[in-house]
């Protein structure tokens, strides 16, 4: 049987890492695991990498990866980590879904709606970092004002056009399920469910 535990928003809580180390972290999450987490990727990779304007990964996102690690967020959604060149490592899906209409977006030839919130700039610099199972993609705008944090914006590529969803991890989060939800998901009938599922790494 899979285990079920929470972390509670805003306290400290330890999470026992496959390395055999406790890595303490500052919760400001809250989703019911189902399982129990035991793969983050490179870890290191979230404090050395750096984009094309010389900022790190969003302070939210390192939380998340650190507390959650690899699995289903939200009963839908793959938020990727760094794991090299494993088929779900964020370097390797972010190319392959840049690829889809990055080629497109430089010619000025957009197939999807762009509003309420893109434009033809911001597509060229928006970097993709999650997708759901249902077609939904999760973009940082790592040109964003905050030096820590990036604006993220939703879009299924089809009716929803590009929608600024929050400017951070943690707001996204807040608004896919809570009471916010329609605004941004408009053809559900409910809320994404505030959970996370663990997913182990598959070795072939």
């Amino acid at each position: 049987m899979n285990k079920v535990f929470y972390f509670e928003d805003k306290n400290t809580s330890i999470i026992q890492c496959n390395v055999k180390r406790e890595i303490q972290i500052t919760v400001n999450m809250k989703l019911r695991i189902i399982g129990t987490p035991t793969e983050f990727g490179e870890t290191a990779e979230l404090e050395d990498f750096k984009f094309q304007n010389g900022k790190g990964f969003p302070e939210s996102y390192k939380r998340f990866v650190l507390q959650y690690g690899y699995g289903l967020a939200l009963g839908e959604f793959h938020i990727y980590l760094p794991m090299g060149e494993y088929g779900d490592s964020l370097s390797v899906r972010a190319e392959r879904i840049k690829r889809t209409y990055i080629e497109d977006v430089n010619n000025d030839d957009f197939w999807f709606d762009l509003e309420p919130d893109g434009s033809p700039a911001l597509l060229k610099v928006l970097f993709p970092f999650a997708s759901s199972d249902n077609g939904l993609y999760l973009f940082w705008n790592y040109e964003s004002e905050s030096a820590h944090e990036f604006d993220i914006y939703l879009t299924d590529f089809r009716g929803i056009g590009f929608r600024k969803v929050g400017n951070s991890l943690d707001e996204t989060i807040e608004k896919l399920t809570g009471e916010q939800y329609k605004e941004f998901l408009p053809f559900s009938i409910q809320p994404l469910p505030r959970t996370f599922k663990c997913l182990n790494k598959i070795e072939i």
